[in-house]
């Protein structure tokens, strides 16, 4: 979020002091984001990528508005196809009324933006004092589920905060969907605040929610902040159609014990067997927490010491597949290392019989 930050103090900067600065002008702004990654995407508008496919998005005055607006529109029409899918969900018609809300809201501050000037761009509006501080910003995700568990879910976060009286208004949406294996759709959607405006100087919403499912995945994620007192909207959004198997994996050994005498070596390999998951696969194999290399398998040579003795190896492979977020799972393998004296002891140098001794318990 730092970057968020840093533009917030530009972008109230500006405001701040209008045109009686004229070496902030709106262009400067404009270039000095576009060298951070933002694009400009609409009149008035900037957007950029960052990972996970999350996409953030900056509007100044009316025109932010009417993006914001758009956005909302295309997702209410998308909720509004789900419920003539469960007509009978609750959770989901409470979402839909609560998002058409929060658009008319954006829709009559949109009118009186154009009409009245309530609104300004950002070059052009004035609000506060010099030593205000003004922090907003957004969280997102939209993920499947990991740990053995199939499905999606969503998180989502807003804030808005200034310590000079601005206010700002705050919007969090996550909306998951996946079909389980009894053919059955579950569908989880949230909005905060559910009525009413989150609005002040220091505010915050957020939501959250999973469904369990083995196809048909989905989920969506979107926090908004606007903020009429420095002309500003500003939105997070990503989503999610990843619902993978969850992963599996088993680890085998190729010796269950090895018997060693005098001096003689053993090699011992260790195997990994996987299911489930997005390949490729990462590797990586530790006894009692210390590393021991990587790759679907690990060899490692045992030696006698020429006196008797007993004692266990095993080695743990933890296998990380290619998803996002990534899913992980761990096993164990184990053998049993037997050392004898060798022939020296018992039939005489240098023919080496072997002493008739049987394993160690």
């Amino acid at each position: 979020m730092k970057r968020n930050v840093l533009f917030v103090s530009l972008a109230v900067c500006l405001a701040f002091f209008g045109a009686s600065r004229p070496g902030l002008a709106a262009s400067d702004l404009t270039g000095s984001l576009q060298q951070e990654g933002w694009k400009l995407v609409a009149p008035g508008v900037l957007q950029r990528s960052l990972e996970n496919n999350k996409v953030e998005t900056l509007g100044f005055g009316a025109e932010g508005l009417r993006f914001k607006l758009d956005e909302m529109k295309a997702h209410y029409a998308f909720l509004r196809t789900e419920l003539e899918r469960q007509p009978d969900n609750k959770d989901l018609r409470r979402a839909i009324r609560a998002h058409r809300a929060e658009m008319l809201r954006t829709a009559a501050a949109l009118e009186n933006a154009k009409s009245a000037g309530e609104m300004g761009s950002i070059s052009e509006k004035t609000a506060g004092g010099i030593d205000c501080t003004i922090k907003y910003g957004a969280q997102v995700n939209a993920f499947h589920l990991t740990g053995g568990t199939q499905g999606v879910g969503a998180t989502t976060n807003s804030y808005f905060n200034s310590n000079c009286g601005q206010t700002g208004e705050v919007y969090a949406h996550s909306f998951s969907r996946a079909t389980g294996a009894d053919n059955v759709i579950r569908t989880a959607s949230h909005t905060d605040p559910m009525s009413g405006v989150r609005s002040g100087g220091n505010v915050t919403a957020s939501t959250s929610n999973t469904v369990a499912g083995v196809r048909d995945c989905y989920s969506y994620s979107y926090a908004t902040m606007t903020s009429y007192d420095i002309g500003v909207t500003y939105a997070q959004s990503v989503s999610n159609s990843a619902c993978p198997n969850p992963i599996n994996v088993d680890a085998y050994v190729d010796y269950s014990y090895v018997q060693l005498y005098g001096y003689d070596c053993q090699t011992v390999t260790w195997y990994a067997s996987v299911s489930g998951g997005n390949s490729p696969y990462s590797y990586t194999w530790t006894r009692n927490g210390s590393y021991l290399g990587s790759g679907p398998s690990y060899s490692e040579m045992f030696c006698g010491y020429n006196y008797s003795s007993s004692y266990g190896a095993d080695a743990t492979v933890t296998v990380t597949d290619n998803s996002s977020p990534s899913q992980s799972d761990s096993a164990s393998a184990s053998t049993w290392i037997y050392t004898y004296a060798n022939s020296s002891n018992c039939g005489g140098y240098p023919y080496y019989e072997i002493c008739p001794q049987q394993p160690l318990d």
